[in-house]
C-alpha cells in the first residue's frame, strides 16, 4: 500500500497532455499514416524540440541528423516515436527538483532513455514479440521518483535521504525506510491514475520482485529490474552496476552473455 500523502499527491496530478491523448487515438486508427502522426506531434513545439534533441543525441547513434518529426516517424516507425513522445510529454509535465536523488531532470531523462535502449535491445534477443512493449515500460518506470522527491523535499528529509544514497545503500530500501514505498510502486500508481493499460502498471510494480510475477509477465519484470540496476541513478553503467545487473540476470535464469553484449555497446554510447 502507498501512504495517504503519496496517494493524495498522485490523485492531484494533472491529466495527460492533449498531445498524448490525441496521439494514442491516432495510433489506434488502423488507417493512420506517417503524416497524421507527425501532424499530432507538431502541435506541441516543446515536445518537438525535445524529440529532435533526443534523437540527434550521440547515444541514439543515428547515422544522419533528424530535422523533422515526419522524418523521425518515417525512420523509426510510428510506435517507437509514439512511445518516446508519451515519455517526453509526461516528463515535461512533471519537471521537478530531483536533488534528493542527486540528479537533474535532464539526467533522469538520459537514464530513462538508456534503460529503455537496454531493455528493448536485450528483449529483442530474448523474446522479440515483447521488445516494443518493454521500450515504453522502461521509459516510464522511473517517473515515480518525481513524486517521491517532491514528498522528501516537502518533509525536509531530502538531505539525509541523499546522504544514505551516496553512502551506497540500496535505493529501494532507502525509499521504503522513508516512505514505505518504492519508485516502481509509485510509477505504477501514476500510470493507473492516467488510465494506461493496466498491464503496464502491473509489470512495473512486479519489477521489484520479478521472481514472484505471473508467468505471462515474468520476463518483462526481470528485464525492467535488470535495466534499472544496470542504468541506476547513482552509478549508471558503472562496473559495479553492470556486475550487479549480470548477477541478477543469472539469478533469474536469463542469458547474461547477450546482456553483456548490449551493455558494452551502451557504455560506449553513454560516454559519447
Amino acid at each position: 500500500m502507498i501512504n495517504k500523502k503519496l496517494v493524495e499527491r498522485i490523485n492531484s496530478l494533472p491529466p495527460l497532455p492533449q498531445t498524448v491523448t490525441e496521439l494514442e487515438k491516432a495510433y489506434a486508427d488502423p488507417n493512420v499514416d506517417v503524416k497524421k502522426i507527425a501532424a499530432v506531434i507538431e502541435k506541441d513545439p516543446m515536445v518537438v524540440a525535445d524529440l529532435l534533441k533526443t534523437l540527434n543525441s550521440a547515444y541514439y547513434g543515428l547515422r544522419k541528423e533528424i530535422s523533422s518529426v515526419e522524418q523521425a516517424v518515417a525512420l523509426l516507425g510510428m510506435k517507437a516515436v509514439k512511445d518516446l513522445v508519451v515519455s517526453l510529454s509526461v516528463r515535461n509535465m512533471l519537471r521537478s527538483d530531483l536533488s534528493p536523488y542527486g540528479i537533474t531532470s535532464e539526467h533522469l531523462a538520459k537514464i530513462s532513455t538508456f534503460q529503455s535502449l537496454l531493455a528493448q535491445k536485450w528483449m529483442q534477443k530474448l523474446d522479440p514479440s515483447k521488445a516494443d512493449r518493454i521500450r515504453l515500460l522502461a521509459l516510464l518506470q522511473e517517473i515515480g521518483k518525481i513524486v517521491i522527491a517532491d514528498e522528501l523535499l516537502l518533509e525536509g528529509e531530502d538531505a539525509t535521504f541523499r546522504a544514505e544514497l551516496e553512502a551506497g545503500w540500496d535505493i529501494r530500501e532507502i525509499e521504503r525506510n522513508y516512505l514505505d514505498v518504492t519508485t516502481a510502486k509509485v510509477s505504477a500508481a501514476m500510470l493507473k491514475h492516467w488510465e494506461f493499460d493496466p498491464l503496464f502498471a502491473d509489470i512495473i510494480m512486479w519489477s521489484d520482485q520479478p521472481n514472484q510475477a505471473d508467468t505471462a509477465v515474468k520476463l518483462d519484470a526481470w528485464v525492467l529490474r535488470i535495466s534499472n540496476e544496470a542504468v541506476n541513478v547513482t552509478a549508471p553503467l558503472a562496473e559495479k552496476s553492470v556486475k550487479r545487473a549480470t548477477m541478477i540476470a543469472k539469478k533469474g535464469g536469463l542469458d547474461d552473455e547477450t546482456l553483456m553484449e548490449v551493455l558494452e555497446d551502451l557504455k560506449t554510447q553513454w560516454d559519447a
